[in-house]
C-alpha cells in the first residue's frame, strides 16, 4: 500500500497538470453519456400516482438508457388549450398544484442534459382532477315553525353559486348555546338540489332555546366514493319557544318588536334624506353630461408601454437573423431529427418567459377577475390597454384584458386582447372607439369542441348600441376560409363636425377555419389572410386588434407572420426567435405550443417561395404583358418554374391513399394516378356489411365561398354508376358538368344517365329518372333529371350540362363557366359536381378558374397559386405539366378582356416548358438571342 502511495505522490510530484487531466478525462466520459447523443429515449412508466380536486402526483422512470447526464425533467401540463411548463429536479416523483377541479389535463415530461439536449417525450396521460366542495349556501329564511311547541325550525337557502360538476347533498349545523351540535345530511331529489331556493325543516329541538345553524354543500367525489364537503355558509340564530307563532308571548318579544319598529322608522327617515340627496346629484351630473360632448375620440396615450426595447429590430442578436435566401436550409435544420431544432428554440424561450416578474396587479383586483376569460391569461400592466374614465354616467374602471404589441417598425402596431365576455362587450367597443382601430382580426369561432370561446359581440343584423357605442352592421361577406364583416360605428356623444363623417367604418376579418388546439391544415389560407386583414388597416388607423379566445396561441402566431412577412419584403430576412422573445414581454404566452412555432416557419418558407402572389386587377395587365422586345421571357419562364414546382411538391404519404388503395376499392378507379387523399375524400353512406361501400372516386374541392364548393371525380365505371348517383343524393348536388369526350372511349366512357324517360336507374333507396334533353347553342347539352326517394315523395332535381369542347378551348371554356354559374345560382345548397375522365386535370382547370374569377369579380385580385396548390393537396396529380398550370394565366388573361398572351409564340410555351423541367438553360427568343434564367429569390408580396 505504502509503495503504491509512494509512486503516485511520485507521479504527482513530477507531473503536477496529470491529477487535472485525469479528473477532466473522467469528467468528459461522463458528459459523452449525454453530449455524444442528441437525444435519449423517452422517461418511461409516465404514472398518476394520487389525484384530488387541485393536484395531481405523478411518478416516472428513467429512459432505458440510463440516467447519465441527465441533469433536470422538464414537466408540461396542458387543459383547454393553456399550455404550463415546469423545470424539475432530477426526481421521479412530482405534485403539480394549483390545478382546477374537475378538468381534464395532459401531461408529459422530457428529460434534459446539458446544453438543452433532451430526450423524447415521455408517453401523455390523460387525467381529470376531482371535484371540489361547493361554495357557501345563502340562508334565505331560519324561522320557528307554528304549531310544533318550539320544537322544529323552517330552514331556506340558495344553491351556491360556485360549484364543480353538482351539488350532491346539503349538510346542516345546528348549535346550542351549550355547544351542543347536531348534523342532519340532507339528501335532497336531483331536480331540486340545483335548484334556486332548497328548504327543510329541522325538527326534535329544544324549545326557550337559541340555536345556531349553519349549512355546507356536499358533491360526491369523481374519482372515489366519499363525500367532498364545501364551505359553509354565514350563520343564523333563530330562538325557539312554545308559542312562537303568537307575536305577544312574552314581554321581551314585545320590547324586542318595539325596538325594532324604531330603528326602522329611525333608519326610513335617514334613506330619505340619502335619497333626495342622491336625486339632486343625479340632476346635476346627468343633464350636464347630457351636454357633454366628446370634440374627437379620447387616445390614451399614457398607456404606451415603457419597455426600452421597443425599437427591437434595432437590437436584434445577429445569431438569430436568416436571410431569406438561407431560411430553407435554416428551416431543414430546425425539422431534422424529430423537429428538435424547434423544441430546443421554442424551449428557450418559455424558459425565459417564466422567469419575467413583470407585475399584472391590476387583473387582480377584485372588481377585474370577472373581466378576465381565463385566469391565468392576464395583461402585464407596464403594456396594458388603459381605457378613457370619465364622469359621464356608465363609466367604470380603465381595465380591460388587452396589451399593446409591437410590429416591425412600429411600436404597438397590435392589441392583443381576449375574446369578449358578455360583461366586456361594451369596454371592447370603447377601446376600438378610443385606441382609432379599423381593423379587428378575430381567430375564433363562438363555439369550439362544444365550449365557449368568445361572446358574440357585433350586431347579427342592424344597429346596437353598446354604451356609448353605437355600431351598425352594414355588409357580411362569407368566404371559404373566413368572413369579413363591415361596421359603421360612432361614439353617441361624440361633437359633429362641419364636412367630416359621424363615426367611422370598422372591418372585421374572421378566420374560421382554425382548428381549436391545432394549426391549419395548409398555411396558404392564412397567408392571404395576414395579407388581406393587415392591407386592410389604413396607414393612420390605430392599431390592429388581434383576439381568439385568450388572445395569445393564435393572436400571437398571426402578429408574428404578419410582422416577419413585413421584415422580409423591407430587409430580406428573417428573425423569428428574437421577435416572439420581446412580444412575449408584453403578453404572456404568445405563440402558445411548438406546434404554432413550428407552424410560423412552414408558412414563411411558403410565402418566400413565392406560392402567395396576388394580382392585383389595376396591375393585371402588365403583370401577364410578356415584353419580348425587354427581354422578359426569361425571368417569366423561371417564375412559372418556381411556381410549378412549389404547387405541385406535395406527395402523398401511403396512409392518405388507405382507402383508395384497398383490395376491394382498387377496381373501383380508372387510374391509380388519381384517386382521392382520406382528409379531402368523399364519403357514401356506408351500407351494412359491404366493405368499401363508402367508397368513391371523388374529391372534395375548395371554391372561393365554400369550403366544399365542387366535388372533382372520375367519369363513373359500370360498377360506380349507382355509386355516382348515391354521392349526389347524399351531398344534395344538383349540378353537374361533364368535362369528358364521350368520342374518345366509346367503350369504358359510357353514358351513366338514364336514355330517355321510360328508362330509370334503380338503387335500394332511390331511381333515377330522366325528364328532358336540350342544347344551348351548338356546343352545349343539358339534360334534365330527377333522382327521387322510394320511401317518400322527396325528389331532388339534377341537371347535367355537358361541353363538346375540350377546356383547352379558352374561349368556349369562359362561356360554359358563365352557363354553370347561371344554372347553379339558382341551387348553393349542394356542391358542383365535375367529372373528367379521371377526375384529373379539365376538372381542376374548371374549378380554378370558376373560383379565381369569382376572386377577381369581388375583390379586384387573384391568387392562382394560393389555390393551384390548394386543388393539388386535396387531389394531388392534377396538374401533369406546368403546360396546364400556364393554361389558367392564360385563361385569366382572356377573362379580363386583354390580349397578352398572343405575343406568347407556341414555340415560348414549350420553351417555359422546357426550362421548367429542366431540360433547357436557356431560352432561345425569336430573334435568336440567348437569355439565362434569372434566378431571382421571390418574396410573398401583394402587388399592387
Amino acid at each position: 500500500m505504502w509503495i503504491a502511495t509512494w509512486c503516485l505522490g511520485f507521479v504527482l510530484f513530477s507531473c503536477p497538470n496529470c491529477l487535472y487531466v485525469c479528473i477532466g478525462r473522467a469528467a468528459a466520459q461522463n458528459k459523452t453519456n449525454c453530449d455524444s447523443q442528441v437525444t435519449k429515449s423517452k422517461p418511461q412508466n409516465l404514472t398518476v400516482a394520487n389525484v384530488t380536486s387541485r393536484s395531481i402526483t405523478i411518478t416516472w422512470l428513467a429512459p432505458k438508457d440510463g440516467e447519465d447526464g441527465i441533469t433536470n425533467y422538464n414537466l408540461y401540463y396542458s387543459y383547454d388549450n393553456n399550455t404550463y411548463a415546469r423545470l424539475l429536479a432530477n426526481t421521479h416523483i412530482h405534485t403539480i398544484v394549483n390545478l382546477i377541479p374537475y378538468t381534464e389535463y395532459q401531461v408529459h415530461i422530457v428529460a434534459k442534459c446539458e446544453q438543452y439536449i433532451k430526450s423524447e417525450s415521455s408517453d401523455t396521460i390523460i387525467q381529470y382532477t376531482d371535484v371540489d366542495g361547493p361554495g357557501p349556501p345563502i340562508i334565505t329564511n331560519a324561522t320557528c315553525v307554528p304549531g310544533t311547541n318550539g320544537t322544529s325550525i323552517f330552514l331556506q337557502w340558495t344553491t351556491p353559486r360556485l360549484f364543480y360538476r353538482s351539488v350532491d347533498e346539503y349538510i346542516i349545523y345546528v348549535s346550542d348555546t351549550s355547544d351542543i351540535v347536531k348534523n342532519f345530511n340532507i339528501s335532497l331529489p336531483k331536480d331540486s338540489i340545483n335548484s334556486n331556493h332548497n328548504q327543510y325543516i329541522v325538527q326534535n329541538l329544544t324549545d326557550n332555546t337559541m340555536y345556531e345553524l349553519k349549512i355546507n354543500g356536499a358533491t360526491n367525489s369523481f374519482l372515489g366514493n366519499h363525500l367532498i364537503e364545501g364551505e359553509p355558509s354565514e350563520p343564523r340564530s333563530v330562538y325557539l319557544h312554545k308559542d312562537c307563532d303568537n307575536d305577544n308571548t312574552s314581554k321581551n318579544n314585545h320590547n324586542l318588536i318595539e325596538n325594532t319598529k324604531s330603528l326602522l322608522i329611525g333608519l326610513c327617515c335617514v334613506l330619505g334624506l340619502l335619497f333626495i340627496v342622491a336625486v339632486v346629484l343625479f340632476w346635476q351630473v346627468y343633464f350636464h353630461a347630457a351636454y357633454y360632448y366628446l370634440e374627437d375620440p379620447p387616445f390614451v396615450s399614457h398607456t404606451v408601454p415603457t419597455l426600452p426595447n421597443s425599437d427591437w429590430w434595432k437590437h436584434k442578436q445577429e445569431s438569430h437573423v436568416v436571410t431569406v435566401d438561407g431560411f430553407a436550409r435554416h428551416v431543414a435544420n430546425l425539422h431534422v431529427d424529430g423537429d428538435i431544432g424547434f423544441s430546443k428554440e421554442y424551449e428557450i424561450i418559455q424558459e425565459e418567459s417564466m422567469n419575467f416578474e413583470f407585475s399584472t396587479e391590476a387583473s387582480q383586483l377584485p372588481e377585474n377577475k370577472s373581466k378576465n376569460r381565463y385566469l391565468n391569461i392576464v395583461p402585464y400592466d407596464h403594456s396594458r390597454v388603459k381605457l378613457h374614465v370619465n364622469n359621464m354616467p356608465g363609466s367604470h374602471s380603465d381595465y380591460i384584458n388587452a396589451n399593446y404589441i409591437d410590429g416591425f417598425e412600429k411600436a404597438n402596431a397590435y392589441i392583443g386582447t381576449q375574446g369578449p365576455l358578455p360583461s366586456t362587450i361594451i369596454d371592447f367597443w370603447q377601446m376600438m372607439w378610443e385606441q382609432h382601430v379599423y381593423v379587428i382580426v378575430m381567430i375564433t369561432n363562438l363555439v369550439e369542441r362544444g365550449r365557449r370561446k368568445c361572446d358574440l359581440y357585433w350586431p347579427n343584423e342592424g344597429l346596437e348600441t353598446y354604451g356609448f357605442i353605437q355600431v351598425k352592421l352594414l355588409k357580411e361577406e362569407l368566404m371559404a376560409m373566413y368572413t369579413v364583416r363591415t361596421f359603421q360605428v360612432h361614439h353617441t356623444r361624440a361633437k359633429k363636425k362641419k364636412n367630416m363623417p359621424l363615426g367611422r367604418t370598422i372591418y372585421q376579418y374572421h378566420y374560421t377555419n382554425w382548428p381549436d388546439h391545432g394549426t391549419p391544415d395548409h398555411p396558404l389560407p392564412i397567408l392571404s389572410f395576414v395579407n388581406k386583414s393587415a392591407g386592410a388597416n389604413p396607414a393612420d388607423a390605430g392599431p390592429i386588434v388581434v383576439h381568439c379566445s385568450a388572445g395569445v396561441g393564435r393572436t400571437g402566431t398571426y402578429i408574428v407572420l404578419d410582422t416577419m412577412l413585413k421584415q422580409i419584403k423591407s430587409e430580406k430576412e428573417v428573425n423569428i426567435f428574437d421577435f416572439l422573445k420581446h412580444i412575449r414581454q408584453q403578453r404572456n404566452f404568445l405563440v402558445q405550443t411548438e406546434e404554432q412555432y413550428i407552424f410560423i416557419h412552414d408558412a414563411l418558407l411558403e410565402a418566400i417561395n413565392c406560392m402567395y402572389s396576388s394580382i392585383n386587377r389595376k396591375t393585371l395587365t402588365s403583370y401577364l404583358q410578356t415584353d419580348i422586345a425587354d427581354c422578359k421571357i426569361a425571368s417569366f419562364a423561371t417564375d412559372f418554374e418556381k411556381h410549378y414546382k412549389m404547387i405541385t411538391s406535395f406527395v402523398p404519404q401511403e396512409y392518405l391513399l388507405l382507402s383508395a388503395n384497398k383490395p376491394f376499392n382498387r377496381n373501383k378507379n380508372r387510374s391509380q394516378e388519381f384517386v382521392p387523399v382520406e382528409n379531402s375524400r368523399v364519403h357514401l353512406t356506408p351500407k351494412p356489411g359491404i366493405e368499401g361501400s363508402d367508397y368513391i372516386n371523388a374529391s372534395w374541392i375548395i371554391g372561393f365561398k365554400r369550403l366544399g364548393e365542387f366535388i372533382v371525380t372520375q367519369h363513373p365505371l359500370e360498377n360506380t354508376v349507382l355509386d355516382f348517383w348515391q354521392m349526389l343524393w347524399d351531398h344534395n348536388a344538383q349540378t353537374v358538368v361533364i368535362l369528358t369526350d364521350m368520342s374518345e372511349d366509346t367503350d369504358s366512357l359510357i353514358k351513366f344517365w338514364p336514355m330517355d324517360s321510360d328508362t330509370t336507374l334503380d338503387s335500394d333507396n332511390f331511381k333515377v329518372k330522366s325528364v328532358q334533353e336540350d342544347k344551348i347553342g351548338d356546343d352545349y347539352e343539358t339534360r334534365d333529371l330527377v333522382i327521387q326517394s322510394v320511401q317518400d315523395d322527396f325528389m331532388l332535381p339534377v341537371r347535367l350540362i355537358h361541353s363538346k369542347y375540350s377546356v383547352r378551348e379558352l374561349s368556349s371554356l369562359i362561356k360554359l363557366l358563365e352557363i354553370v354559374q347561371m344554372w347553379h345560382l339558382e341551387y348553393q345548397n349542394g356542391p358542383i359536381v365535375v367529372v373528367d375522365k379521371f377526375g384529373g386535370t379539365e376538372a381542376a382547370i374548371f374549378c380554378c378558374l370558376t373560383t379565381i374569377s369569382k376572386q377577381l369579380q369581388h375583390e379586384n385580385v387573384v391568387d392562382i397559386s394560393l389555390y393551384a396548390k390548394l386543388y393539388h393537396n386535396q387531389r394531388p396529380g392534377i396538374w401533369k405539366d406546368i403546360e396546364n398550370y400556364l393554361l389558367l394565366y392564360r385563361a385569366l388573361e382572356l377573362m379580363s378582356g386583354g390580349s397578352c398572351f398572343n405575343i406568347l409564340p407556341s414555340t415560348s410555351i414549350t420553351s417555359i416548358n422546357n426550362v421548367a423541367n429542366g431540360s433547357h438553360s436557356s431560352l432561345t427568343l425569336p430573334n435568336g438571342n440567348a437569355l439565362s434564367p434569372n434566378k431571382q429569390n421571390g418574396v410573398l408580396i401583394s402587388q399592387s
